[in-house]
């Protein structure tokens, strides 16, 4: 009895020590300093792991070019400017693309239509520049490819196509699309002894604008439809607390890295893909943003996340492209908190996007669709301690009716360009209308969106 007391009293004794011990760890990780994710290790797509090599060579491909390219369908659009990781592990795949790497290293992937279901025609040129096998995988291969351009095919075919017809790769033959980029329209009408005043986006600015604009026929308001200063702050502003990385200053550049990171409905981005005119773009994206709108489940329509709660979890800014392990590529846009949502499955670090973060499958709690992931923390210390992966494909915006409205955007929904017959405005309303539109057209300026706007501007005039 003794010795079997004796053996207790230990046992108690190395419990004690044990609780000890745990709650002096639980302290240290208390008083750990904050860790904050380093946002370039999610653009840096590490889980494709680290047998990918550089691969030298670019090229360099100017509006109007035409050649024959492999191309493959893509389930969402992808802007010139977005990094592409892909995993190909069919065997006739890895044959072509091994092929191009050879040659120009460039390949297509194709933007569905409306519908999702057919081709539209138009995709993304990709180059690759890292690539190796997927973990010694002879049969497979993984790599890197930034797009750069946009085409659309040589030939358009005058039959919808499905989507399925180029779910392996094929070569086509594609034009490569212009990006236009038209500079300040009061500038050459300017009074130019009074440029040493001027200054971005001042009242006085403002001012002198209004003084160069009464020297042309045409209104000021007209102008500042491709004030590209004014739609810049715009999205600077609406990204400020979202962002921490510098957005881009080119026009061209930054209408895609803003069509990028906005949530849209698929619609909508085909409609911003098929523009040239850069500054047209990034007015359609201006008015975009005026919209106040909620994610809801593609499938059922409940809320799953408010736009307020996007943010950035890579440098690449809230939206980025990953593949899974299947070689099925995700578009994911991070959200810091999601609602009627349920999770299946244990936690899993493996393979994830999110380098210290355990992913868990999410599905919409009404339908259980499967609508993304949510990524915990592996250590206490590190923020975001959670946040929401959405696939923008499973996840569809809807505008809730509030809206941010300014004089300058307009109150139109958002335009697709249509298909055929070309475009037919509708009836003039006033001589003044009349002779505006004539005017554009003879400036050269003949994208449909322009002459829409211009409509939507007037309605809104005083």
């Amino acid at each position: 009895m003794e010795e079997q007391g004796a053996v207790s009293e230990t046992e108690e004794e190395r419990t004690a020590e044990d609780d000890g011990d745990l709650s002096v760890e639980a302290v240290s990780q208390e008083n750990e300093p904050v860790e904050q994710f380093d946002i370039s290790l999610a653009a840096s797509h590490s889980y494709m792991g680290s047998g990918l090599v550089a691969v030298g060579g670019r090229s360099v491909l100017e509006a109007g070019w035409t050649g024959k390219v492999p191309v493959m369908a893509h389930h969402g659009i992808v802007f010139p400017g977005e990094i592409v990781p892909m995993l190909l592990t069919n065997a006739n795949d890895v044959a072509v693309l091994v092929q191009t790497l050879d040659h120009d290293k460039l390949f297509g992937l194709l933007c569905p239509d409306e519908s999702g279901n057919d081709v539209s025609g138009y995709g993304v040129l990709c180059e690759v520049f890292e690539a190796g096998e997927a973990n010694g995988a002879p049969q497979t291969l993984t790599f890197k490819a930034r797009a750069n351009h946009r085409f659309r095919f040589k030939d358009m075919p005058k039959q919808s196509q499905p989507i399925e017809a180029y779910s392996r790769m094929k070569v086509v033959e594609v034009r490569v699309l212009p990006e236009v980029k038209l500079g300040d329209p009061l500038h050459q009408n300017r009074l130019l002894s009074l440029d040493n005043w001027r200054r971005e986006r001042t009242m006085l600015d403002n001012r002198l604008r209004n003084i160069d604009a009464k020297l042309t026929p045409w209104p000021l308001f007209v102008y500042d439809i491709f004030d590209y200063h004014r739609m810049k702050q715009t999205i600077k502003d609406y990204f400020g607390n979202i962002i921490k990385t510098p957005i881009p200053e080119d026009p061209v550049s930054l209408s895609f890295w803003t069509a990028s990171n906005l949530t849209m409905s698929i619609r909508d981005r085909l409609a911003l893909f098929i523009v040239d005119d850069a500054l047209l773009r990034l007015h359609m994206e201006v008015r975009l943003i005026s919209r106040d709108s909620v994610l809801c489940c593609l499938s059922c329509s409940t809320e799953i996340a408010r736009r307020e709660d996007v943010f950035a979890m890579s440098s690449e800014g809230v939206h980025s492209n990953y593949t899974n392990l299947g070689g099925y590529m995700h578009d994911i846009v991070t959200v810091s908190r999601a609602q009627n949502i349920d999770l299946s499955g244990s936690p899993s670090a493996d393979f994830s996007w999110f380098p210290g973060y355990a992913w868990s499958i999410a599905s919409c709690a009404y339908c259980l669709v499967h609508v993304g992931w949510r990524f915990d923390a592996l250590k206490r210390n590190m923020r975001p301690q959670q946040f929401f992966g959405l696939c923008r494909n499973y996840v569809l915006p809807r505008t809730t009716g509030r809206r941010d409205r300014s004089p300058s955007q307009s109150a139109s929904p958002p335009y697709t360009p249509p298909r055929t017959p070309p475009y037919s405005p509708p009836p003039v309303r006033s001589s003044r209308l009349a002779s505006l539109l004539s005017d554009l057209r003879q400036a050269g300026l003949q994208q449909i969106e322009a002459i829409n706007i211009i409509y939507d501007m007037v309605d809104d005039e005083p």
